[in-house]
């Protein structure tokens, strides 16, 4: 008796994998047949008949017409149901919390917002990020259930993976908050939290336009700087969850006081808020009078040959076919995109200059970012079990 239950076992398990891998089979192909997917599994065309029909019979697939031309049988055409798997993300940053509901396929579905004082500390914070998403839950409760998977939360700053500890936040000036533990144990659903520029590479590789590749980099241009690395399809974390720091790294020792206590970091002389405290007014206005204002120019054409050395400087590194520059300078200075990828052609090595791509990143919503470490790891896990209401 004990060795059939152990059968069962692994035979449900089984089951459930290749569930899952199905799944993310039709996630990735966007509309597909079972001709198709019994070609790319291998799996006999009974087993995935099988599978499907269990998918469709649970809502997670449907069918969305046939496909081929001319006399015969024409194949099921099949998709995911986005509506069946929902994840709810939350931006949390200096003077505001934003919660959405976004599904699979990384739109968000509805949101609501709420600012923050800045000096607000770790309790309040919490209390206020709960608050929010038990508002959004309960609004729209009927859409969520029985589809939640999770929350997934992004915030400024290293966070310790998977604890969701923040280890420290320069935005809100403390540390050693856990925020996946306190928010768990209030809300009572599966939380994960991460930095947010690792939260938008996730994102990015899950339903952005970087599907297709398996190496690029995130460069977060803002009030700081920051990257997030994705090398043979996976995030990179490092030792500590800290990889893709790039904003501290010293450019040189007797450089300007930086806010974590170092001279001469490189985000003292390329990031938004050292712009504006040079110029003595806000960045936008700084743009805006570039044009005509040759000492604001010249400083700005220092900014893009720093960013071109260190976007170099990661393809180098890291061997990577595309940077993708992110955040509020890029949106505010979109010029920038253009710039350095002129300027850092001229310095990749050439072995590699012609293989790699600057852009704009084409993840905009902080949200669905969020979403997306929470839906990368549900589509990762071997199950297809969302969380009940």
């Amino acid at each position: 008796m004990q060795e059939r239950h152990v059968v069962k076992q692994d035979s449900d398990l089984m089951h459930q994998r290749n569930m899952k891998m199905i799944y993310r089979l039709i996630k990735s192909e966007g509309v597909t047949t079972k001709a198709k997917l019994t070609r790319i599994t291998k799996l006999s065309p009974t087993s995935i008949g099988r599978i499907v029909g269990e998918l469709i019979e649970n809502q997670f697939v449907q069918e969305v017409g046939q496909e081929g031309s001319g006399v015969g049988r024409k194949a099921t055409s099949l998709s995911l149901n986005p509506h069946r798997v929902l994840a709810v993300g939350v931006s949390v940053d200096r003077g505001l919390i934003q919660a959405g509901i976004v599904n699979v396929e990384g739109k968000l579905c509805a949101s609501i917002e709420r600012p923050i004082d800045d000096g607000i500390g770790q309790e309040r914070l919490i209390e206020r990020t709960v608050d929010l998403i038990q508002e959004l839950m309960t609004r729209y409760r009927k859409m969520l259930d029985p589809a939640l998977v999770g929350i997934g939360i992004s915030v400024p700053g290293p966070v310790a993976w998977p604890e969701g500890i923040m280890q420290y936040s320069p935005q809100f000036r403390w540390g050693n908050c856990s925020f996946r533990e306190a928010l768990e144990s209030q809300l009572k659903r599966p939380v994960l939290v991460e930095n947010n520029v690792k939260a938008m590479a996730i994102a990015e590789h899950l339903f952005g336009e970087m599907k297709e590749y398996t190496d690029f980099i995130v460069f977060n241009v803002g009030s700081g700087v920051g990257a997030a690395v994705i090398s043979r399809g996976k995030l990179c974390r490092g030792a500590g969850n800290f990889a893709g720091e790039i904003g501290h790294t010293i450019v040189d020792p007797h450089g300007p006081l930086c806010d974590c206590g170092r001279h001469g970091c490189f985000q003292t002389y390329v990031s938004m808020n050292s712009i504006q405290e040079h110029f003595h007014m806000p960045f936008s206005e700084v743009i805006a009078r570039s044009a005509e204002d040759r000492e604001i120019w010249a400083y700005l054409n220092q900014v893009t040959d720093r960013f071109a050395i260190m976007t170099a400087n990661l393809v180098n590194y890291y061997d990577t076919k595309c940077v993708l520059f992110h955040g509020q300078m890029q949106q505010e200075w979109p010029e920038l995109v253009e710039i350095v990828r002129e300027k850092a052609d001229k310095l990749v090595w050439k072995s590699l200059s012609r293989e790699f791509q600057v852009l704009g990143a084409d993840i905009k919503s902080e949200m669905a970012a969020s979403a997306a470490v929470i839906l990368s790891e549900f589509l990762e896990a071997d199950n297809l079990e969302p969380v009940e209401m």
